[in-house]
């Protein structure tokens, strides 16, 4: 095992020395990483969580995205030693460990309720969690705060064998808290992994590192969506080092934790082949097999999230706006999502006509893209996914959109006036239309070639290869 990390860090140190950039001073990243611990540490230190402090929760998240802004910009501008490289990485271990003093989601209640399920042997497709027999699993504390109660699982069934896994370690709350840490700087790592591999500035990393997503919504409020990101970046890592069947099968788990990772099977199969294309629904039935009994209600609660909910959406509050107008009322909810499902096919075919030579995790973040400027409801903690892979996109319009995921937290100032659940237009187009319009730049505008020199690739721009 030494020996393994010996060649680890070996490759690693090689991959610095090859980055022939200016030498320009780092001495900067050394306040704005304390800026940002110390930001994280005032959320943390909080006996609150951010529905009872909003504003205040919002200011230092925000805080937190500009300093990994500015962070970006140094690493993106200069040649980073291996000094500072370390000091990348210290700074998001620890932003992710004081992370976990924060109030978890309201989701991990379902995780506890689910996962006993499984250990008692109910099937969590076929007993919503508010049901007399899930609720007899867990303390009264837990199940009445199930968000959601008369829903069955929502999620594929990994998502629920791991929810299993944890409660069999670690009963009740703390062990999502935990796994979704660890699973947080392991993801650190294999970005890293994958940047060297792919000979990617290794200071890159601070895209992951530093963003606050991660230490925010995955090691923070334990979203399940760590777990799949992990899965992911093994995935694409496995891939790039020409394990078929291996990237495949991990692909098909992703996908099987939360089906956002779908949307990187095209990139996938043109990279690896299609030889192999029967893994990925072998495994998705051998894994379904266990839970078959409850029939249509494997999807059914998943199709009424998407057929019906939505909230802080990029794109749907302005599409459905100017549905009300031309559609009749009964006919608006169908409409929006027939609009934002041929803008999600358009945006996709347009993506893939122009990929280009573009490495399989630059594609694949393009997709992700698109895929969340698409969906009717856009929780931050969707951006997981696109932060472990920002290093491979050079946009900064991406970068901008995950480091303004606090403002959602503002929606908490108009819910906690009026005690509901409600959504404040002007916070939504706060959160997304800056980075949209960025976008929309970064797209259209000018084409720039980057101009450091090297000999390590430098990856594209959003849509362009």
């Amino acid at each position: 095992m030494p020996r393994v990390f010996e060649a680890i860090y070996q490759r690693l140190r090689e991959a610095v020395e090859g980055d022939t950039r200016e030498d320009r001073p780092w001495w900067m990243l050394v306040p704005l990483g304390l800026l940002s611990v110390a930001a994280i540490a005032v959320m943390a230190s909080r006996e609150t969580s951010w529905r009872e402090e909003p504003a205040l929760f919002a200011s230092a998240a925000l805080l937190m995205g500009v300093v990994f802004l500015a962070g970006l910009w140094v690493v993106r501008s200069r040649r980073i030693p291996m000094g500072a490289l370390a000091w990348i990485l210290a700074v998001g271990a620890a932003l992710n460990v004081i992370g976990t003093g924060l109030w978890h989601s309201d989701d991990v209640y379902r995780y506890v309720v689910e996962g006993q399920q499984i250990l008692a042997r109910q099937n969590p497709y076929q007993i919503p969690p508010g049901d007399p027999a899930a609720e007899a699993l867990v303390p009264a504390v837990i199940s009445e705060r199930v968000n959601h109660p008369e829903l069955t699982a929502i999620y594929p069934p990994v998502s629920l064998l791991v929810e299993a896994g944890v409660q069999a370690v670690l009963p009740g709350l703390q062990g999502f808290t935990v796994l979704a840490c660890v699973a947080s700087l392991l993801a650190i790592g294999l970005a890293l992994a994958l940047i060297v591999r792919l000979g990617v500035h290794p200071g890159l990393i601070l895209a992951v590192a530093w963003n606050p997503v991660l230490p925010i919504f995955a090691s923070g409020e334990a979203h399940n969506d760590i777990v799949m990101a992990v899965l992911l970046l093994v995935a694409l890592l496995v891939a790039t080092c020409g394990r078929t069947a291996t990237a495949l099968v991990t692909a098909t788990l992703a996908i099987l934790v939360k089906p956002f990772a779908a949307i990187a099977l095209p990139a996938l199969l043109a990279t690896t082949g299609w030889r192999r294309w029967w893994l990925m629904p072998v495994t998705a039935i051998v894994i379904y097999l266990p839970f078959s009994g409850a029939g249509s209600g494997l999807v059914s609660s998943l199709l009424a999230f998407g057929g019906s909910m939505h909230f802080h959406g990029a794109l749907d509050p302005w599409i459905r706006i100017g549905l009300t107008w031309i559609v009749p009322a009964p006919q608006v909810e169908v409409a929006v999502r027939l609009v934002l499902l041929l803008a999600l096919a358009g945006g996709l075919t347009w993506l893939w006509l122009r990929r280009g030579a573009a490495p399989l995790p630059t594609l694949t973040v393009r997709m992700l893209g698109v895929l969340l400027l698409c969906l009717p409801t856009l929780h931050p903690w969707y951006f997981i996914a696109v932060v472990v892979l920002l290093p491979f996109a050079r946009s900064w319009a991406l970068a901008v959109w995950t480091a303004c995921a606090g403002i959602y937290w503002l929606h908490g100032v108009q819910i906690l006036a009026i005690g509901d659940w409600i959504e404040t237009p002007w916070v939504t187009a706060m959160a997304h239309l800056p980075a949209v319009t960025l976008m929309l730049v970064e797209v259209f505008g000018p084409a720039r070639e980057a101009r450091e020199p090297g000999r390590l690739p430098l990856i594209g721009r959003f849509f362009h290869a």
